[in-house]
């Protein structure tokens, strides 16, 4: 387990299943009091050493953070891999009080250097799309827009991916039409 120093007195920390179940228990319903669901409980670079170990195993990867303000809570991430290569962001929060400080943006890019440490070459997250306090920053980190769905509990979800391999990237753009971007 490992703590990201986020600046400020803000510290990402790694935290156990049972820690990030107590945080979710206190704080995620009414982070979520305005959606209208039900609570969710190939590259071009050769691969890493950690990617290739996952692709033996297929052992699903989870990373579980809680963010703090000294011991207080101010958001979390987690998510798993969904195969030996690819990352899902399952869920992220900042809480309320401590929105429109740019603490998501900086805990972003700390869970995204952590996933490139751990060797995953696509980074996926699905969001509704009238969430422009997670788009917009995940849009300026690089992420980009590479589908929507239909959820029968989220209702219209909109699909995002980052690539490390900024040749992968380069390859997904000449595939929809778009060159040097």
């Amino acid at each position: 387990m490992f703590d990201v120093n986020l600046g400020d007195g803000f510290i990402l920390k790694e935290v156990s299943l049972d820690e990030l179940g107590q945080v979710l228990d206190v704080h995620y319903a009414r982070s979520f009091s305005n959606r209208a669901n039900a609570l969710a409980n190939a590259s071009l670079r050769p691969p890493s050493e950690k990617l290739k170990e996952r692709r033996k195993g297929m052992n699903t990867y989870f990373l579980r953070m809680v963010l703090y303000k000294n011991s207080e809570v101010v958001g979390w991430h987690f998510g798993n891999s969904s195969d030996a290569e690819t990352y899902y962001m399952k869920n992220s929060v900042v809480l309320k009080n401590f929105r429109q400080q740019g603490l998501y943006s900086r805990m972003l890019t700390a869970v995204l250097e952590i996933l490139q440490q751990e060797g995953f070459e696509v980074v996926t997250s699905l969001h509704h799309p009238n969430n422009p306090a997670i788009l917009i920053p995940k849009l300026k980190a690089g992420f980009v827009i590479t589908g929507t769905q239909i959820h029968e509990r989220f209702r219209f979800l909109i699909e995002l991916r980052y690539y490390f391999d900024p040749n992968r990237r380069a390859v997904l753009n000449e595939n929809i039409g778009l060159v040097d971007i």
